[in-house]
């Protein structure tokens, strides 16, 4: 991207090529390697089928989304197609920021949390400060955190 001097902005057409040849290859990499299907696909983006099957063989864009729809299906596909399973981030640091992230934006604290799940509330502040937990207090506490994460975001209405 070059910046003109009227202000306005270039961009060079091959990083834009080069980003929609990786977000397909992700997508391929999600239907291939993670065996996620295209119906599921469809049901997580939004995004029917054909046009899926379209932008995968390159024949489409998706130019007929709006920007944010299109970015936000693309984010979560090249989220399924690197996998989320990789070492770089332990289960442990996922379960951690989920915490804080509901912590930050609904007031649930690490007592509510335990609480919710079966544990003593010292158990979910000592994970919460990277300390050793038991391996089944771990457990309580992800399954427990993990389902109050569903049932706050789930799509049907209250």
């Amino acid at each position: 991207m070059s910046e003109n001097p009227d202000r306005s902005f270039e961009f060079e057409e091959e990083a834009l090529f080069d980003e929609a040849v990786n977000a397909r290859h992700l997508l391929q990499t999600a239907l291939d390697t993670y065996k996620i299907s295209l119906e599921s696909l469809e049901r997580l983006t939004g995004i029917d089928r054909a046009h899926l099957e379209m932008y995968a063989s390159g024949d489409s864009d998706l130019e007929h989304l709006d920007a944010a729809r299109r970015s936000a299906a693309l984010d979560l596909i090249a989220f399924l197609g690197m996998g989320i399973n990789t070492p770089q981030i332990p289960p442990e640091d996922r379960l951690r920021a989920i915490m804080r992230g509901l912590n930050e934006q609904f007031g649930l604290t690490a007592e509510t949390l335990a609480l919710q799940s079966g544990v003593e509330p010292s158990d979910a502040q000592r994970f919460l400060a990277g300390r050793k937990v038991a391996a089944e207090k771990r457990f309580k506490l992800a399954s427990g955190v993990l389902f109050l994460y569903f049932l706050i975001y789930r799509k049907t209405d209250l």
